[in-house]
């Protein structure tokens, strides 16, 4: 299996420029509006799972240090990583124990979490799901997010080229259980790491790997995840279901992603399109605020569980 990198030319690579252009002046517009403070709204970005803390061994997947950001040449692999290597961490069920879960979720943070705090957004993952009756394993995703708050461009790039890290994983953890349904979370960045999981699986003819995938405030495109969209063909091809939890006064997206990106996203609007016929919005306004999606008490993740 394998993933094209290879750059198109034409339209497609003047549009490429665009976009780059469009984004790297997003990035310069956070910088200059105070994303790269301490205080305010860019505070706002860094991980926050509450009181509950996962062990170091939590079970996860990880490609921490698989990608540097250079000044001149963007992020790039570091040496001895490929589009598609990952690690691991701790015993992973029914991928290194011998078990076969019956279902298993793999859960993705956002961005400016810390090597050292994804294992607390994963266990509060767990504890919010079994909080609301699903007891399947949660097996974490883990990823070079703690990028600068002016890296903001290069953080998104690195969560795009996990996907494919990331539906590798899934297809090796598929292999070891097969009788395992796997269901993806995404909160935040790590969305846009889910949906180009998704994209992966579809292009690589791998159409019955995932059961689900659910999207937390989500900071993708709202039209990427449309019929039209740059995601649309792949979820109706290659996922179960997939569940946009949204709010509309998400803070964080509402004012920082469209700083950073000139649009709006999933996560603060739902799709903007003809939506795929396995797609879901779920207005979630009740939600106190961006990280709350997924923990006990405050969150959505009841009705989450009633997804399943």
């Amino acid at each position: 299996m394998g993933h094209d990198d290879t750059q198109r030319g034409g339209d497609v690579a003047q549009g490429s420029r665009r976009r780059d252009f469009l984004r790297t002046a997003g990035a310069t517009a956070l910088a200059a509006g105070g994303l790269g403070a301490a205080t305010g709204q860019a505070a706002a970005f860094d991980g926050d799972d509450g009181d509950i803390q996962g062990a170091p061994d939590y079970p996860r997947a990880t490609t921490r240090g698989h990608f540097d950001i250079h000044w001149w040449y963007g992020d790039q692999l570091t040496d001895g990583h490929t589009a598609v290597d990952y690690d691991t961490v701790g015993t992973i069920p029914g991928f290194d124990d011998g078990s076969e879960p019956a279902a298993v979720v793999v859960a993705v943070h956002g961005w400016r979490t810390a090597q050292s705090d994804a294992p607390d957004h994963f266990a509060t993952v767990s504890t919010s799901l079994s909080n609301n009756g699903d007891d399947a394993p949660v097996v974490g995703y883990s990823w070079d997010s703690d990028t600068s708050t002016t890296d903001w461009w290069p953080a998104t790039d690195i969560a795009g080229r996990n996907g494919p890290k990331l539906a590798h994983f899934l297809l090796d953890y598929a292999s070891r259980s097969p009788g395992t349904q796997f269901r993806l979370t995404g909160h935040s960045l790590g969305a846009r790491v889910v949906l180009e999981a998704i994209k992966s699986l579809n292009s690589w003819g791998y159409r019955d790997i995932l059961a689900s995938a659910t999207l937390l405030g989500g900071a993708a495109d709202n039209d990427s995840v449309s019929t039209d969209g740059e995601y649309g063909d792949d979820i109706a091809a290659a996922v179960g279901r997939l569940d946009n939890f949204w709010k509309s006064g998400d803070s964080v997206l509402n004012w920082a992603y469209s700083t950073g990106e000139f649009d709006s996203a999933v996560g603060e609007e739902g799709c903007e399109g003809p939506q795929p016929v396995n797609y879901t919005d779920h207005n979630v306004d009740y939600v106190p605020d961006h990280f709350s999606y997924h923990e006990p008490g405050d969150g959505c993740m009841p009705a989450v569980v009633d997804t399943f």
